[in-house]
């Protein structure tokens, strides 16, 4: 899936090259059209300057509308008991399993429905007036991609509180020294649009950008220096992208 990924991405490079970017109503150019149709997978892949955050992910959204999954941490918080209190782990199986309450759904819920049903346990049973808060610390259900011209490309968990570009580049191990560091994309579904964008990894090293959020979902793919060079004059001629979202305090 990753290969066709990037074929696809190298294959409607050549497409866009005649392209021209959309001015918006000041006068700025901001994001290029849709890919021409008829490119499979890619016929809404949009390039742009200005990479939006996932709605679920945009804060304080996180927490009211992210849901769940199997492996995700969550940290259950007791007022005035800790002995119910700590972090767990949504299970395979897709529950958490709660000192005294024992297995909760949390698969496919939010953490406001997870924790709904724990105070209502904790109520019929133990406590009468339970203060009971969730909140996801460890969003291991989601994973991002790093392919191409990096030294172990692969699936990343995301972290609680997300993770930048150079955090994942790092967790692939860095690039070698064949990596076009300048030409660095990446692919995010922003509500039913596919968007790409063009980093310039040295530029963030040196201060120049602000390292971006990435959020899970996404994929990042660095193509290789020296090839492609249709793909690499396109990205090129487009400005270094920044995300207009963060999250975590990132």
């Amino acid at each position: 899936m990753l290969v066709r990924t990037f074929i696809s991405i190298s294959a409607v490079a050549l497409l866009l090259a005649a392209c021209t970017s959309a001015p918006t109503p000041g006068g700025d150019t901001t994001a290029f059209g849709a890919a021409p149709t008829g490119m499979p997978g890619m016929g809404d892949v949009k390039m742009t300057q200005s990479l939006p955050a996932p709605t679920f992910d945009q804060p304080p959204a996180v927490e009211a509308e992210y849901r769940l999954g199997a492996l995700d941490a969550v940290a259950v918080s007791v007022f005035q008991v800790p002995e119910l209190s700590g972090e767990f782990q949504v299970g395979s199986d897709g529950y958490l399993s709660l000192p005294l309450i024992g297995n909760v759904r949390a698969t496919g819920r939010t953490v406001q429905e997870v924790q709904r049903e724990v105070t209502a346990k904790l109520k019929a049973s133990y406590l009468q007036t339970p203060q009971v808060t969730v909140r996801v610390t460890g969003f291991n259900s989601q994973k991002v991609v790093v392919d191409g011209s990096v030294a172990k490309p692969g699936t990343f968990a995301v972290a609680s509180g997300g993770g930048t570009l150079l955090q994942y580049i790092a967790a692939a191990g860095g690039l070698p020294r064949t990596a076009d560091a300048a030409n660095v994309v990446i692919f995010r579904t922003v509500g039913t649009q596919r968007m790409m964008a063009r980093f310039d990894v040295n530029d963030i090293r040196y201060g120049k950008m602000k390292d971006p959020i990435v959020y899970g979902g996404d994929t990042i793919v660095v193509p290789k220096s020296g090839i492609r060079s249709a793909w690499a004059d396109v990205l090129q001629a487009l400005p270094a992208a920044s995300f207009v979202a963060n999250v975590g305090g990132l």
